[in-house]
């Protein structure tokens, strides 16, 4: 159906070359790791069916697969780090061969404690829980289970960006393979073209296989995951436009939501912030929003704090997709998008009840751009700008459990997309940018990036793909041709 391949299909021979030249990494569907690869994804969409899975453990080997890949130009590769990414077929894929970095997940402190070297394989969870001994931490995922590739090739947003900035601004150098098969170090004064690229241009230039990331120290932060009555919608969306428009605290960060559950046909309103000092600080306003359910603010180690992270994903894995848009704040904009999006929102789900669906809107920060110093990225914001303190981003997500509804959810978030994104042009407040992670496949973060930024990575691209392996045979992810 749908012109899908089954795993036993297409690359077989390639498979079979790859298992003699890579015998013991090179697993195919019979066998358990093969399976528990498969299973491993968080998103049901995601479990597709490659001819056979390489699971890389070093870079050499990295280079020896995408090399033998290449024997025949036909064949197509998905590439996996830790797998949250929810767009179907941008970490895996149906027939092609999917290279699993889980077994590269190595994260060792060097020099001096100045930097985490972590393999791509690595979760955030394994990178603080390491770092914690020595008394540091990264600019990393506020998810313990979320893996370092995509998050920080995509951008990334850490419990520090208010005061440090984006993630991938934290790395120093990028060891990666090239399409060529060579291993090469990317940083501020090798390869430095493509160490812009890499933050923010996801996988359109090679294989990542390691990030070199600054440590710096850091003690216990305080937040943590409220859950108000419903009645506390509005006083919650109120306080944090207020978090917003009043003086910066660049200590304070997270993300507030609001969740509709058809099936109970409920809304409930959820914050998860913290402060990284700690204390209450700006989040005061937000913590004494009343009535409360339950009450999760903690001090604790950043690792405990994205370990709860992990415990609040969906034990049963279901079907998950989202999209994103950005928007100024103003006193009014995150009251009308909420309100439009209520109205809509049970009428969408009810079409589609059988599949037991919740839809969720978050409003989050994006971090501060590059400044003082530290080395570009491709994000699109100068120095000069202030999207820390002047935008918000809005993910737009439905989780639910039966495939058939799949392109109906679909239909209704490109809809939800282009009509709340109506309001902020209505409202003077529409911003283009598309943050990378949160992005639906049928959107263009890296468009949303600007021309000047669109056309550097295109040259890099050229530069150390020339041959276009990466736009061409790797079927996913946000592509610049």
């Amino acid at each position: 159906m749908f012109g899908v391949i089954t795993a036993y299909e297409y690359p077989s021979n390639l498979c079979a070359d790859l298992a003699l030249i890579l015998p013991n990494i090179t697993f195919f569907p019979t066998t358990p790791t093969y399976n528990a690869s498969i299973h491993s994804y968080p998103f049901l969409q995601l479990r597709l069916h490659p001819s056979c899975i390489i699971r890389p453990s070093s870079a050499k080997d990295v280079s020896t697969a995408i090399t033998t890949l290449l024997q025949n130009n036909n064949t197509k590769f998905a590439i996996r780090s830790g797998g949250h990414n929810a767009n179907t077929g941008f970490n895996n894929i149906d027939g092609g061969v999917t290279i699993d970095m889980q077994s590269m997940n190595k994260v060792e402190i060097a020099k001096r404690d100045q930097v985490v070297a972590v393999e791509a394989g690595a979760l955030w969870q394994n990178v603080y829980d390491k770092a914690e001994k020595r008394n540091l931490t990264v600019l990393g995922g506020r998810i313990g289970v979320v893996g370092t590739a995509g998050f920080l090739t995509g951008g990334g947003i850490s419990f520090f960006s208010p005061e440090r900035g984006w993630a991938c601004d934290g790395v120093i150098n990028f060891e990666v393979v090239l399409a060529n098969g060579n291993v090469i170090n990317a940083n501020a004064t090798s390869h430095s073209d493509l160490f812009v690229a890499l933050k923010g241009g996801q996988s359109n230039f090679g294989v990542v296989t390691r990030f070199d990331l600054k440590a710096f120290s850091a003690g216990p932060i305080y937040g943590g995951r409220i859950v108000f009555g419903a009645h506390a919608t509005t006083p919650l969306l109120s306080a944090y436009t207020e978090l917003k428009l009043g003086e910066y605290d660049p200590y304070a960060a997270g993300w507030v939501t609001v969740r509709y559950n058809h099936t109970a046909a409920t809304f409930t309103p959820v914050s998860i912030m913290w402060h990284t000092r700690p204390k209450l600080g700006t989040l005061r306003s937000i913590v004494e929003v009343k009535p409360q359910v339950m009450n999760g603010m903690i001090e604790a180690p950043i690792s405990e704090h994205t370990r709860n992270a992990s415990r609040q994903v969906a034990a049963n894995p279901q079907r998950t997709i989202w999209a994103t848009t950005s928007f100024s704040i103003s006193s009014t904009i995150i009251h009308r998008i909420h309100s439009f999006w209520k109205d809509v929102v049970p009428g969408i789900a009810a079409q589609y009840a059988y599949a037991k669906p919740v839809a969720e809107i978050t409003f989050q920060a994006l971090p501060a751009p590059p400044r003082n110093g530290t080395a570009p990225n491709s994000l699109g914001f100068g120095p000069d700008e202030t999207p820390e303190k002047d935008l918000v981003f809005l993910q737009i997500i439905f989780t639910f459990e039966d495939a058939a509804a799949t392109d109906g959810f679909e239909e209704a978030l490109k809809d939800l997309v282009r009509l709340i994104e109506g309001l902020t042009k209505e409202e003077g407040v529409f911003h283009p940018y598309k943050y990378l992670n949160f992005a639906a496949s049928f959107q263009d973060p890296l468009a949303s990036y600007g021309g000047i930024e669109l056309e550097r990575m295109k040259k890099v691209a050229r530069k150390y793909d020339p041959t276009g392996v990466f736009q061409t045979q790797v079927p996913g992810g946000f592509k610049l041709f």
